[in-house]
């Protein structure tokens, strides 16, 4: 219990210490702001997939092969407290759903497995699992592996694919961006 206060306090400090950070950059407003995409202009058919305007996990992010070690994976440890249907419910879904695979990759990464101390899987494997998740739930293989380093990991965000993914998209870069 008190491990967990701490890990809450932690992350508690990191965010504030960044938003202080990011309170006194000096730069002037709008300076570096990122644009957001243009809105969708009309619905799009149902059961249709839209590609976003970013870099997302629509791309084909992972290789079939990376899936396959993350399988692995799965099976020789995650498979003690999960099973595959916990990765393609609606709920997990939702909860991820537009977020940055960087902070999905970093919650396994920092919390997996279960019974372990923090980090203690290696990166490479929070990679191939992750991968291994994506495949699951449909999105396309690639030609190239996510990588295992943060700009490799955090270029990219979480879509499933539908059309509501390409709306929650272009409502939370609105929301970020201030812009309509």
């Amino acid at each position: 219990m008190l491990e967990h206060r701490l890990r809450n306090a932690r992350g508690l400090l990191a965010a504030m210490a960044l938003l202080l950070v990011a309170c006194q950059s000096g730069s002037p407003p709008g300076a570096g702001a990122i644009e957001a995409p243009a809105p969708v202009d009309s619905p799009t058919p149902s059961g249709a997939t839209v590609e976003p305007r970013e870099p997302s996990t629509l791309d084909g992010i992972y290789t079939a092969a990376q899936a396959q070690r993350g399988r692995r994976v799965f099976e020789n440890t995650c498979s003690a407290c999960h099973n595959t249907e916990d990765w393609q419910d609606e709920l997990f879904l939702a909860r991820w759903e537009g977020e940055s695979v960087y902070r999905f990759w970093f919650y396994i990464y920092e919390r997996m497995p279960d019974d372990a101390p923090p980090y203690s899987l290696p990166r490479e494997q929070v990679s191939d699992v992750l991968t291994y998740i994506l495949q699951l739930n449909g999105l396309p293989s690639g030609d190239g592996e996510l990588g295992s380093d943060d700009d490799s990991i955090g270029q990219h965000w979480l879509y499933w694919g539908t059309p509501e993914s390409v709306t929650s998209m272009v409502s939370k870069k609105k929301s970020r961006t201030g812009v309509e």
